[in-house]
């Protein structure tokens, strides 16, 4: 299970935990919360759950450009909390990045 912490910074908290990179070493991943400190404490739990559920590592050279930005657009755009607008012109991008 990953490690995590939150503390205040100015009038907001912010949460942290740890997440392993490719080369499997731990790096610390920081995110604003709110101005509860129970309401970011709850985003911490949610995101270490995401985290440990999803966790993957991709390598590099078995896949293009086109197929990593097809995942992220199936992964965050879809499922985000973007306006129509602002997925459609993402997703135009990529096409013509491919």
């Amino acid at each position: 299970m990953a490690k995590g912490s939150v503390r205040k910074k100015g009038k907001k908290w912010y949460y942290r935990f740890y997440v392993e990179d490719a080369s499997g070493n731990l790096v610390q991943k920081e995110c604003a919360g709110t101005e509860s400190k129970s309401e970011t404490e709850k985003l911490l739990r949610q995101a270490m759950e995401d985290y440990e559920s999803k966790k993957f590592i991709a390598k590099a050279d078995n896949i293009t450009l086109g197929q990593l930005l097809d995942t992220w657009a199936e992964e965050e755009l879809k499922t985000g909390t973007l306006s129509n607008g602002t997925v459609g012109t993402y997703l135009q991008a990529i096409n013509r990045i491919k």
